[in-house]
């Protein structure tokens, strides 16, 4: 029998383990072959940087699965090697690092396949200290807005404005599988557009909405690996719309507004692809009220999970207070439906917290001014406020990310919309025993952002990008291990 061998690079000299990482995979080839996991650091950051170690533990599991195939313990300067280790088409490769019995770093790989006579893999494992912001080598093009699309683990960085107010057409690709951030292509110049995943066995990006000067974009572009496509749709040439992908791999676009009048729409299209080409339809039903500026929610992931749509302003410029939901499986809105927010706003934020409630976050009231209430929206029990933001928490131009241990990360944003851009961040949990909504302080960005980009990517860790005046080098946050099995 062969052995496949899998060895990552040398670790820098500051950590304390002078010798490269080998995995030996038992195989079945005529040769052995070795896959190399390359272990990235972060750059030019020492409280990141996880330095100090007395030990390190080296495990290989199924992805998903919280049992070992094999695991291993190195004391400090002992030869890191791990043996007999399974073949397997999703395999993960976790590292982590301990002071005493504290674990303080920790890093995996996203999924990897290693089987007999195939090419061997070379992922990357970024390795930190855990609940940190670590500085990446890579400084993505400015952007102020735009967006940031969790496509096949990858973060893609769409749209959005440079420091003089002129639209970024550059599309960018950060893979952590890679390491490295790449380019696209180009997007057609436009403002605030939204985007949504579309497709079902291989999906692709769709970005659609938007304004050119006071014009709506009149064309949807839709982003895979193959490139960038357009296509026109004058249908959808608004603002402050919401796309939402359903669970049958179509997405629902809701509301918006005319760029050059303002004026909400209570329009509800559908987009689907069928792997050739986009199609948008317009649907017979409507929202009830016209709102723009809104959030459009899907509730849980199983079939004809519906939509909840809530907030927004109409066409005086007053916050909605009733809230709406959309059904996939008749392509309409429930009648009998309409909750009541607890406190109507608009520019917030909405994430699904493990029990399939709806947290609200942030936004602006009917006067202009910063919502600091959380409100909880359950099918049962409505919307009830469940906490406030700290007084250093943005309210908007923030963002929120759900972590893969089913917490919420806030980073960034402003205390007002003419305040400077802040680089605190939170993290929003519920708390099953009361209901409520615990927040936490955790590290501090490096660079204050607002109107920024944050990814979830396929190894756990958070991308965030944009959101600064000026080029700024890429941050990833790096949390616990929980939850990134």
């Amino acid at each position: 029998m062969a052995v496949t061998r899998l060895a990552a690079r040398r670790l820098r000299p500051r950590t304390g383990w002078p010798v490269a990482v080998a995995v030996a995979v038992a195989a079945c080839a005529d040769a052995p072959e070795v896959v190399v996991p390359v272990i990235d650091l972060p750059v030019g950051d020492p409280d990141a940087t996880a330095a100090g170690l007395d030990a390190i533990t080296l495990r290989v599991a199924h992805a998903g699965s919280d049992a070992d195939l094999t695991s291993q313990t190195f004391a400090r300067g002992a030869p890191l090697s791990l043996a007999n280790v399974p073949f397997g088409d999703d395999l993960v490769i976790h590292m982590s690092g301990t002071i005493g019995a504290s674990n303080v770093a920790y890093g995996r790989t996203c999924t990897v396949a290693v089987t007999p006579g195939g090419t061997p893999p070379s992922p990357h494992l970024f390795f930190s200290r855990s609940v940190r912001f670590a500085t990446l080598d890579a400084t993505p093009v400015a952007r102020l807005g735009g967006l940031g699309v969790d496509y096949l683990g990858t973060a893609i960085l769409i749209g959005g404005d440079d420091a003089n107010g002129a639209p970024v057409t550059a599309v960018e690709r950060f893979d952590p599988a890679t390491g490295r951030l790449g380019s696209l292509g180009q997007v057609s110049a436009r403002d605030r557009a939204v985007e949504a995943l579309v497709g079902t066995a291989a999906q692709r990006v769709v970005v659609l909405g938007g304004a050119i000067g006071a014009a709506g974009a009149t064309f949807v572009e839709v982003i895979d690996d193959r490139g960038i496509d357009r296509r026109e749709i004058p249908q959808i040439a608004r603002i402050d719309l919401t796309a939402t992908t359903l669970t049958d791999g179509r997405a629902l676009v809701a509301g918006g507004a005319a760029p050059d009048t303002n004026l909400p729409s209570a329009e509800l299209d559908v987009v689907s692809d069928d792997g050739a080409a986009v199609d948008v339809r317009k649907l017979d039903a409507t929202l009830r009220r016209a709102r723009a500026g809104h959030t459009a929610t899907r509730l849980g992931d199983q079939v004809g999970a519906p939509v909840l749509i809530a907030g927004g302003v109409d066409a005086a410029g007053a916050p909605v207070a009733d809230a709406e939901l959309f059904r996939p499986l008749s392509d309409d809105t429930l009648a009998s439906f309409g909750p009541v927010m607890a406190i109507p706003r608009h520019r917030h934020a909405a994430a699904v917290m493990p029990d399939g409630s709806v947290l609200i976050i942030g936004g602006l009231d009917a006067s202009g001014a910063p919502v600091r209430t959380l409100e909880l929206f359950s099918v049962a029990g409505g919307f009830v406020p469940v906490g406030e933001l700290p007084a250093g928490a943005g309210v908007v131009d923030f963002a929120a990310t759900t972590l893969p241990d089913g917490r919420i990360l806030l980073t960034g944003g402003r205390a007002t919309p003419t305040d400077p851009p802040l680089g605190t961040a939170y993290i929003a949990r519920l708390d099953p025993r009361d209901g409520q909504i615990d927040l936490v302080t955790t590290d501090q960005m490096q660079v204050a952002r607002a109107g920024h980009q944050a990814t979830s990517l396929c190894d756990g860790t958070v991308l965030i990008t944009g959101g600064a005046l000026g080029p700024s080098p890429a941050e990833r946050y790096n949390p616990p291990p929980l939850g990134r099995r």
